[in-house]
């Protein structure tokens, strides 16, 4: 486990086959349990069109809750060559996909507690935070309101000295941020998807999965992809 420098952060470090780590900046308080379930969906459609319910062939809807604490359902596209990990907790759950940890991809999906003064704070706090080194960059962006709150998704690359990056090793980040406001509370609801720089087949399977985003049944708009 490691810190970071901005104040109410933290890197949580998940060890895989001792050799291999993925990061995740959230903030330093507990959420509930999280569960996970998988529905998978019909349509013969040709392989990188979405079928009827939106869900890319050869993907399937999995869908996220958080417990009582975070009464939030988050669903997206996943493949089935994607794992539940062992680095999974109360906090966040991890997604893993491939046989070398050293270059495993990774999907990470929390929800954690706010105490900032709105939803668009949060989103804002996010986009400063996640590519905070010279050497990374947001290739695309967009940013909104969802029905509870507000959001940010994102294409981007992690330089090496970036925090997140993994194995210290350019890396592709897609993702969603949120500030979302449930029965009175204020959380931010995250997905961060990420894979190193050469694996750009893995990328493109992100730019399928971004789009399919959704919370409490409400699609998140992915950005223009570049």
């Amino acid at each position: 486990m490691r810190r970071a420098a901005a104040a109410g952060t933290l890197a949580l470090t998940v060890l895989l086959s001792g050799c291999s780590v993925f990061q995740i900046r959230t903030e330093d308080k507990s959420a509930g349990p999280m569960r996970i379930g998988v529905q998978e969906t019909a349509g013969p459609e040709p392989t990188g069109k979405p079928t009827e319910a939106g869900i890319p062939e050869g993907m399937s809807k999995t869908s996220v809750s958080f417990g009582s604490s975070c009464p939030v359902d988050l669903s997206f596209a996943l493949g089935d060559d994607w794992r539940d990990s062992s680095g999974s907790s109360e906090e966040f759950h991890v997604f893993s996909h491939g046989e070398n940890s050293a270059t495993a991809d990774i999907i990470l999906v929390s929800c954690n507690d706010e105490y900032g003064d709105s939803a668009q704070g949060v989103v804002d706090n996010k986009r400063r935070y996640n590519f905070s080194k010279q050497d990374s960059q947001v290739i695309a962006e967009q940013t909104g309101s969802l029905a509870a709150g507000e959001f940010w998704s994102y294409q981007g690359e992690l330089g090496p000295t970036e925090i997140l990056a993994l194995n210290s090793k350019p890396t592709y980040a897609y993702g969603v941020e949120t500030g979302y406001k449930i029965n009175g509370r204020l959380v931010n609801l995250s997905i961060q998807m990420r894979t190193l720089k050469t694996n750009t087949e893995v990328a493109e399977d992100f730019k399928k999965m971004l789009p399919t985003v959704t919370i409490d049944g409400e699609r998140v708009p992915a950005p223009s992809f570049r």
